[in-house]
């Protein structure tokens, strides 16, 4: 059963999506959203971008670092060589050495060159992140919130587990790979969002990579998270007084520019529903989120916090709900 509340209920929480769907603005608003309850929320942002860098304000590094939310809320960028570095003192369990090793140029060039390896420094970084714990025990991130690249590299990344498992027979990386596949397929710890928006091209990449994913990956979809929903412009009962009004204007009257306006916000939003019902026929038995479209955009905390709240009521009505039918 896919869970109310995946802020509280799952470890790890992955986002992929088609590029500019505002993926990273869904991100940044759920760590807002887990940051406000209580909860300890990482948000992990893969190095070559920025994104949340302009999103939550101030520099992120390689190490998680408070960045909103009075402090609730951190959030970090996997730097390749870091990660690399992290990754050999995992394997030969001496700093000197690793340190060695990460920083011959030839090796690094032959590291660089190898097939996927940037994608299992990735996992095994956010493998460590799901198992650190804090002086108590507890886990020290709950969740961490992952965005990934777009659709193609993250379905690279979600199969490169079992690839590691089908290519490798004898050596270290059979142990990455086992731990790798596990924790991408636990549903007990992990789930993947898609992102997309309710217009048909980036709705269609969102068919298309469900289904792959259906039919090739082992890890749960825990929600369609439909970004930039546009508000209904009108009120039902005054569609037919907008028929009225634009016969009474004609196309040159002095409100003609006001009344087209409003035609095409009435058939965006018309749009958009047959998208999202579309979406909820396709991609059978994930729940959406519709988060609202913000006029302004996305500048900072103040914006993020309006779509936190979206989501916030979003899991409440989900968790209601389940209330009720368990008293049932």
């Amino acid at each position: 059963m896919l869970p109310a509340d995946p802020l509280a209920e799952r470890r790890l929480l992955l986002f992929t999506g088609k590029g500019g769907v505002g993926k990273s603005s869904v991100v940044a608003a759920l760590g807002v959203a887990a940051a406000e309850r209580g909860l300890r929320p990482l948000i992990v942002e893969l190095g070559h971008r920025a994104s949340m860098a302009n999103l939550l304000g101030g520099e992120i590094g390689h190490e998680p670092r408070a960045v909103a939310c009075e402090g609730r809320l951190a959030a970090m960028s996997i730097d390749q060589d870091e990660a690399l570095f992290d990754y050999i003192v995992a394997q030969v369990r001496m700093r000197r050495v690793a340190r060695a090793i990460a920083g011959n140029q030839s090796l690094r060039g032959l590291f660089r060159a190898a097939p996927a390896v940037r994608e299992v420094i990735t996992l095994a970084k956010i493998q460590a992140l799901v198992d650190a714990r804090d002086a108590e025990g507890r886990p020290r991130w709950q969740p961490i919130l992952v965005d990934l690249d777009a659709t193609g590299h993250a379905l690279m990344l979600l199969g490169l587990p079992q690839l590691l498992r089908r290519l490798v027979a004898s050596g270290p990386l059979v142990g990455v790979g086992e731990a790798l596949a596990g924790l991408i397929a636990d549903p007990a710890r992990t789930l993947l969002l898609l992102v997309t928006l309710a217009r048909e091209i980036p709705a269609q990449e969102t068919i298309e990579l469900f289904r792959e994913l259906r039919l090739r990956h082992r890890v749960d979809v825990g929600a369609l998270v439909v970004n930039q929903v546009p508000a209904p412009p009108l009120d039902d009962a005054l569609l037919p007084w907008l028929d009225r009004a634009e016969a009474r204007v004609g196309r040159h009257g002095p409100l003609a520019a006001d009344l087209a306006l409003a035609r095409r916000l009435v058939a965006d939003h018309a749009s958009a529903l047959r998208v999202r019902e579309r979406l909820a026929r396709e991609v059978e038995g994930v729940p959406q989120l519709p988060l609202p479209h913000l006029a302004g955009g996305i500048e900072g905390e103040v914006e993020l916090r309006v779509l936190a709240a979206a989501a916030e009521a979003w899991m409440s009505q989900r968790s209601g709900g389940r209330d009720r039918e368990g008293e049932r």
